[in-house]
């Protein structure tokens, strides 16, 4: 059996050195990401061999692994997680898995894996230098939404992220939720509460930056990410107050522009299936779509 150890803020250190082995551009393979949603996924990790192996449990219940990162033999690296999850009487499945990395896999043990695309979890992704100056007539609605918030709200202000400020973004985040909730009372946003919370309270540990946008001194929006590639930026979190027009659209084109104009793109995360996060994702035009999916024993 492998011995896994619950993932805590002590394991920063050894998992970055792992995740920057890697030039995976999924917000999976990042430590603020596994730590800030590990209470939800439960998830824990092991070295082995020159190998991290992240186990964790899915949105359907069920446990399966990560893609495993290090050097060496992965055949036999894989062959351990597959033991595994037969000792437990699991699926042996990894999640978050690309063409990239199944063709990794497939190389290590040929024959032994299916791969299955999974649409919902897909990626998106963007030029960075397309969010922060929005040009072209696909854009004219992203315009429109900025030049009328700076009609109605001549006041704005932008902020770097700071310690000061988290109070303030959580109370936001509050009544963000009551709004959301009205509208979909069936979601459950426990896991995506701790996990903002989370981010807070560990914010420096995690090297996240985050930008927040003022009306006069009213906190209307704020938004938080991490660098996880070299040419690639992933944004975490943005909330706004709904009733503000176009505090959505200013705290992406400000918070690009302050902070992630040195990347090539920005990784807004998935849609999870939610048709209108899914608009709203497609209506930025995506560059690419990061195809994500499972990985079974064929």
């Amino acid at each position: 059996m492998i011995d896994f150890k619950d993932v805590s803020i002590e394991d920063s250190v050894v998992m970055t050195e792992y995740f920057s082995k890697v030039n995976y551009r999924n917000c999976d393979f990042s430590f603020a990401t596994i730590f800030t949603w590990s209470h939800k996924y439960k998830t824990s990790y092991a070295i082995i061999d020159g190998f991290m192996v992240v186990r964790f449990i899915c949105d359907d219940g069920l446990p399966c692994f990560m893609m495993p990162i290090g050097n060496g033999d992965i055949a036999n690296i894989l062959r351990l997680m597959m033991n595994e999850a037969e000792a437990g009487n699991e699926r042996f499945r990894i999640h978050a898995i690309t063409a990239q990395m199944f063709s990794v896999l497939d190389e290590a043990l040929p024959n032994t894996f299916s791969f299955t695309e999974h649409r919902d979890y897909f990626e998106y992704l963007y030029l960075a230098e397309d969010l922060i100056h929005l040009q072209g007539k696909k854009y004219q609605p992203k315009r429109n939404h900025i030049n009328r918030f700076k009609r109605e709200n001549p006041n704005y202000s932008y902020l770097p992220l700071t310690n000061d400020l988290f109070p303030l973004c959580l109370g936001l985040y509050e009544k963000w939720k009551v709004a959301y909730l009205l509208r979909n009372p069936d979601e459950d946003l426990q896991g995506e509460e701790v996990s903002v919370h989370l981010a807070f309270k560990y914010f420096e540990e995690l090297k996240l930056k985050g930008g927040a946008l003022f009306v006069g001194n009213e906190l209307v929006a704020f938004t938080f990410g991490e660098q996880i590639t070299e040419d690639t930026f992933a944004i975490h979190a943005e909330k706004a107050l709904t009733h503000v027009h176009g505090a959505f659209t200013m705290i992406n084109n400000l918070f690009a522009a302050h902070e992630a104009s040195s990347f090539i793109y920005i990784n807004r995360e998935e849609d999870l299936g939610i048709e209108p996060l899914r608009k709203a994702k497609m209506s930025y035009n995506p560059v690419r779509l990061l195809k994500r999916g499972s990985v079974y024993l064929a």
